[in-house]
C-alpha cells in the first residue's frame, strides 16, 4: 500500500491491519500489535537514562494486579500502542485525545473481554509502578532494576497474555 493511499483516518500496524484511531472496532485490534507498539515505546515520553518499556510496565503491572483484573492490568496502556501517549501535564489539556483513548480503550476492553473503565485497583497499581520507576530509573538510576529490550518486552508481554487466556479457557 502506498502512503498516499492509506484512508486518512487510519494507521497501518505492525501486523498490517489498518486501525482507525477515530472509530475503532474490535476487529481492527490484535494482541501481536499491541504487544509489537507498547514494546517499542519507552516510559516518561523517553527522558530517563535506560531504555524502559511500556510492555514491560504493562507486565510488571499484570503480575501485581488480583486475579480478576491481571488481563486489564497487562492492557491498561493498550491505546499507547496506536496512538501513543502524551504527558499528564499535555493529557490533562487535550480533552479531545482522552476522548479518542477511551474509544479506542473501549474496542480494546471488547476485544479481549476486560472490564472498562478499569476496577480502581488498576490505577493504584498503575500509580504504584510510577513511584517505583521514578524511584529506579530517575532518581537513582539503580542498575539492579532490570530494563528488558523491546524484543525481550514483546516475547513476555505476550506470553503473559497467552498463560492468562489460557487460565480463562481452563476456568471456563
Amino acid at each position: 500500500m502506498k502512503i498516499k493511499d492509506m484512508p486518512e483516518d487510519c494507521l497501518l500496524t505492525n501486523s498490517g491491519l489498518l486501525i482507525n484511531v477515530f472509530e475503532p472496532t474490535e476487529d481492527m485490534i490484535c494482541i501481536e500489535d499491541i504487544a509489537h507498539g507498547l514494546s517499542n515505546q519507552c516510559r516518561f515520553a523517553g527522558h530517563i537514562k535506560r531504555y524502559y518499556s511500556v510492555a514491560q510496565h504493562s507486565v510488571l503491572c499484570m503480575r501485581m494486579a488480583t486475579k480478576d483484573n491481571k488481563l486489564a492490568a497487562l492492557l491498561h496502556d493498550g491505546t499507547e500502542a496506536m496512538i501513543c501517549d502524551l504527558p499528564s501535564p499535555v493529557k490533562r489539556r487535550m480533552p479531545e485525545y482522552k476522548k479518542m483513548e477511551d474509544k479506542l480503550m473501549i474496542a480494546i476492553a471488547k476485544k479481549f473481554n476486560f472490564e472498562y473503565p478499569f476496577d480502581k485497583e488498576i490505577k493504584i497499581i498503575d500509580m504504584e509502578m510510577l513511584q517505583i520507576e521514578w524511584d529506579n530509573l530517575v532518581e537513582t538510576n539503580d542498575k539492579d532494576f532490570i530494563c528488558w529490550s523491546p524484543a525481550k518486552a514483546k516475547r513476555i508481554f505476550l506470553k503473559e497474555y497467552h498463560k492468562l487466556q489460557e487460565a480463562l479457557e481452563l476456568a471456563v
